[in-house]
């Protein structure tokens, strides 16, 4: 609006003239207004509310009469405040006297112009013109207040509703509908069950009662219609009335709105009906009903509702609860002990705001009044529902100082009602409530700590609950520490050190490795010292919790972890090993704790150091030491990879059996070629027994039991590093001679024969070697004859004498299997794969071969697990034929080698190195590598690897040739092929789910 800055009423006048003030020519226009209304204004606000459309139900039956058409009173409010109060009537004639008009008189009453909530009795019975004759000037007077008088008549709410014929529950709905419309965006069409000349003057009525019951701030909001032909949606206008019969069904513009149509069987629309039953409405109706004012009431709201968030006063629900708080503090008690957590929230609420308790005293007055009766309940042994507590903890957040003691004895009161019970869920939430409230929880907990019987009573069942819930050593241990360091007189507490104690040891043992938490243990605790100012201790410190702790781990060490159960890492972080005391604290242990803490302080020691004194398990009895040595024998050969080759010499320590020397030098080095993955392994730990006074005399050199293992070290498996330039120059060459001329006896023993004999030739003088060069000629003169090696031509051989062959022994006949498994080496030393041939007697046994698991024990004495292979059947169809039609199963057992045709075309034997050792006609080379004479002239070699047949090895030996198997007597073959690379000895077995295979030496091959 833009006027005048005078705060008096201004006045318009609108109607069809001659002229206008906006126009020259007849036509309807302003004809009159006062001085303090701009034309923007009278244009953009004031004539779009200059509208009059008569009764369908008058123009249809042509009746003249002006004052029988309801008049359009209306009432808008503008965006700056400002009041529009106006009428439009119905005029019979205009200046012509040949067409009907109407005639809108309208009073601009300016923002704040001593606006009460009664003054919707002024504008009810305001005085308007019903005509003006624009020959009179168009300037109007402005004016101090509405004319009418200020007596206004009296309006009984009950006859007017049942004038009307509106139920309670319709007014109740109608009520809602407008408060709703106040606030929000929807309209309200009501279509009233009167003729529709009676339309406006019910329609007044009727808003008399309604603004009677609607709260202030409603009042200063609404904007209604009392007449209108049809309804249409109207800025500023929230309640309108229209023509009867004028709201018909499916009108798509008004359904969503609230619409009352009272003149067709009472159809409502869009009212909730269940919101229409809350306080508010139930109590409004029944005091204006009965003769009643509410004007008490919506002061009473208009003041509590001071200071809250915006809109606050606009909302529905906050009337329903000051109705309620409303009738208690007037004597409803009733009201207070069926909705009793309602009722204290709506005060907490209310109380909330900053500065509301001086404005507010009604509320709080009333509130510490329900506090004083919960406080008795309570003493009475009633436990609080967790509405109550949160209430309380509500107010105390606003007004802690006057409340803080109450409530803490409140609380109090409460948990132990509640602990008494056992009502574990009314503990839970009110220490929620309390520890929710960090000022709150100071306050509490000082007044129980401060009291033993109190601290005994509910403090310590409350860390019970607490450490219970940490899910870990971690958690457990922060609680401790936030209690401890928060109050000295928790940690010092007898009660929740025994707790905090128990509930590590509870802990500990869920914990999957054990050793490791004792240590984050041991760290956490000292970071709690160390955390303390310098030169002070800490509260946790002078109470001796800390100490407690620290012994509880360590006990829980020696009681529930046995030695067989960790591995060296673990022991060298168990910490108890570092104490001060640590031999003092060990002869104070029970018995059976304190050989616990022996074997593991051995083993500490062991695997701690670098190099072990071999004499580190002295002092222990010889079960013991026993023990500590099975144990660590498994952690061996991990240490023997890694280069720590001090920590294994205790494992083989004699302080008391008989013997050359302290250590089992044959067991060690037994044990090092076990675990050793390659010779150089075994080279640097003989390089590195050099230096320790455990494998020397005093004179200097091995010891006599420590070079017979070795010898036969070198004997069995190590002559490579004797004989090949490259190893004895990295090796042994750089030894000092004492230890240098035992490696040079040692490649003497180790020599071929053939070097033997030469050697001793040597030794013979001129004789020996003219012997000698006989030899070499006679060998010169047998290859080339071709007696041995290659030839261009065949030579006749001369025929050899007979000499007499020694009488073999009897054989016992041997039980053949009706399956075996050979080994079948690869043709490329590069192929990482493992062929193993099964061998059937029969196809039925063929057929029921299905392998799941395998499992193979290799050269290296380890067991390997496969689950992947494949199968292929090789059939020998023709050894398969004459077995099943020879009943005697005779079948050729000659010297046949099993064959592999190669790429070029020759064949290779490959069924004499299945097993150890070299067949008639070839010799082993150094390389491992088997030579073969053909017919051919050509040589083939086929490489040992994965056959068992060591590179180097001394292949004569005394022991009996492993059995052979002629291969046609099982004629149904399947091929297993493992696609990874795996050596095999004689040594190794085959297992197949679960059924175990020797590794075999066939004896004829397809």
């Amino acid at each position: 609006m833009s006027y005048s800055t005078s705060h008096l009423i201004q006045q318009q006048m609108y109607t069809r003239e001659r002229r206008g003030i906006f126009r020259s020519t007849e036509g309807f226009d302003t004809v009159a207004n006062s001085k303090g209304l701009d034309a923007s204004f009278i244009k953009k606000v004031l004539h779009p509310l200059c509208v009059y459309d008569a009764p369908a139900a008058l123009t249809a039956r042509g009746e003249k009469q002006e004052s029988v058409y309801p008049e359009a009173m209306h009432l808008v409010r503008t965006e700056s405040g400002d009041v529009v109060l106006g009428r439009s009537i119905y005029k019979a004639a205009d200046f012509t006297g040949l067409r009907s008009a109407f005639f809108t008189h309208n009073y601009v009453i300016p923002a704040g112009h001593g606006e009460s909530p009664s003054d919707y009795k002024q504008w009810l019975n305001t005085s308007f013109v019903d005509t003006y004759d624009i020959e009179q000037g168009t300037d109007l007077p402005e004016l101090e207040r509405l004319p009418g008088g200020s007596v206004f008549p009296a309006v009984d709410p009950s006859t007017v509703l049942a004038q009307l014929q509106l139920s309670e529950e319709v007014f109740k709905q109608l009520l809602y509908a407008v408060m709703m419309s106040a606030a929000g965006r929807k309209k309200v069409y009501v279509a009233l069950n009167v003729p529709a000349e009676a339309v406006a003057s019910s329609a007044k009525q009727l808003l008399s009662v309604l603004y009677a019951a609607l709260p202030y701030v409603f009042r200063n909001r609404l904007g209604f219609l009392t007449y209108a032909q049809e309804p249409n949606s109207r800025k500023g206008i929230h309640l309108m009335f229209v023509e009867p019969f004028s709201l018909r069904p499916g009108d798509r513009n008004v359904e969503k709105d609230f619409v009352f149509d009272l003149s067709n069987n009472s159809r409502i629309l869009n009212v909730d009906a269940e919101q229409v039953r809350q306080p508010y409405f139930d109590w409004i109706v029944r005091t204006l009903l009965n003769g009643g004012t509410p004007d008490d009431f919506f002061k009473f709201a208009e003041q509590m509702l001071t200071g809250m968030e915006a809109g606050r006063d606009l909302t529905l629900s906050s009337y329903h609860e000051l109705i309620t708080l409303y009738r208690i503090e007037q004597g409803e008690r009733a009201l207070y002990n069926e909705q009793r957590i309602a009722v204290l929230r709506s005060l907490t609420d209310y109380l909330s705001p900053p500065d509301a308790l001086p404005r507010k005293m009604r509320l709080n007055d009333l509130f510490l009044s329900f506090f004083d009766h919960e406080f008795d309940r309570v003493k009475d042994g009633y436990i609080p529902d967790v509405g109550l507590v949160d209430s309380f903890k509500d107010y105390y957040k606003v007004h802690a100082r006057s409340s803080e003691n109450r409530l803490v004895e409140y609380l109090i009161r409460s948990l132990n009602n509640a602990y008494t019970a056992r009502n574990t869920e009314a503990v839970t939430y009110i220490y929620h409530t309390i520890e929710e409230n960090p000022s709150l929880g100071k306050a509490y907990f000082t007044k129980v700590l401060g009291n033993p019987a109190l601290t005994k009573m509910l403090f310590i069942p409350y860390m019970d609950s607490q450490m219970k819930r940490t899910p870990d050593v971690k958690g457990l241990l922060a609680v401790v520490h936030e209690w401890g360091s928060r109050y000295i007189e928790v940690s010092a507490n007898a009660d929740f050190q025994l707790l905090a104690e128990s509930a590590l040891m509870g802990r500990l043992r869920a914990e999957r490795k054990p050793v490791e938490a004792v240590a984050a243990i041991h760290q956490r605790l000292r970071q709690w010292d160390s955390s303390s100012a310098v030169g002070k201790l800490s509260p946790l410190e002078q109470s001796g919790l800390t100490e407690r702790l620290q012994e509880a781990a360590d006990r829980y060490l020696l009681t529930e972890v046995e030695l067989k159960e960790i591995s060296p890492d673990q022991v060298v972080q168990i910490p108890f090993f570092t104490r001060p005391d640590l031999v003092q604290w060990v002869g104070k242990l029970p018995a059976p704790l304190k050989g616990q803490a022996v074997r593991l302080i051995a083993a500490y020691d062991w695997f701690n150091t670098e190099d072990p004194e071999p004499s580190v398990l002295d002092g222990l009895e010889p079960g013991e030491v026993e023990k500590v040595q099975d144990w660590a024998y498994g952690w061996l050969p991990q240490q023997l990879a890694e280069g720590h080759f001090a920590r294994l010499l205790p494992a083989f320590y004699r302080s008391d059996g008989p013997g050359e020397g302290i250590l089992d030098f044959a067991r060690l080095v037994s044990s090092i070629r076990k675990w050793a993955k390659d010779n150089d392994t075994m080279y640097r730990f003989i390089r590195w027994s050099e230096e320790h006074p455990e494998f020397a005399t005093p004179r200097g050199g091995f010891e006599p039991a420590y070079r017979r293992a070795l010898l036969l070290y070198f004997q069995k498996e190590g002559r490579e590093g004797l004989h090949k330039k490259t190893v004895w120059r990295q090796y042994f060459e750089p030894a000092k001679p004492a230890f240098k001329n035992f490696y040079l006896a040692a490649k003497r023993e180790t020599d071929t024969p053939l070097v033997k004999t030469l050697r001793r030739f040597r030794k013979g003088g001129v004789i020996s070697g003219i012997v000698l060069i006989v030899i070499a000629g006679t060998f010169g003169g047998l290859k080339a004859t071709g007696v041995i090696g290659p030839g261009d031509t065949p030579a006749p051989v001369a025929a050899p004498k007979p000499v007499q062959q020694p009488v073999e022994p009897t054989v016992p006949v041997k039980e053949e299997p009706t399956a075996i498994v050979t080994h079948v080496p690869n043709t490329k030393s590069t192929t990482k794969m493992v062929k193993l041939l099964f061998a059937f007697q029969t196809s039925t046994e063929q057929a029921e071969f299905k392998p799941k698991k395998l499992v193979i024990v290799g050269a290296d004495q380890q067991e390997h697990l496969y689950e992947n292979f494949t199968l292929a059947e090789q059939n020998d169809k023709e050894a398969a034929s004459k077995a099943n039609n020879d009943p005697s199963g005779d079948v050729n057992t000659g010297n046949a080698t099993t064959k592999s045709t190669t790429a070029d075309g020759q064949s290779t034997d490959i069924g004499s190195t299945a097993r150890g050792g070299t067949s008639s006609g070839k010799s082993g080379d150094q390389s491992g590598a088997v030579t073969d004479n053909t017919d051919g002239g050509s040589t083939s070699e086929i490489s040992t690897e994965g056959s068992g047949s060591g590179s180097g090895t001394n292949t004569n030996t005394d022991t009996d040739p492993p059995s052979e198997y002629d291969l046609k007597k099982y004629p149904y073959r399947t091929l297993l092929t493992i696609w990874q690379r795996l050596e095999l000895n004689d040594a190794s077995t085959v297992t197949v789910d679960g059924e175990e295979y020797p590794l075999v030496q066939v004896k004829t091959a397809d």
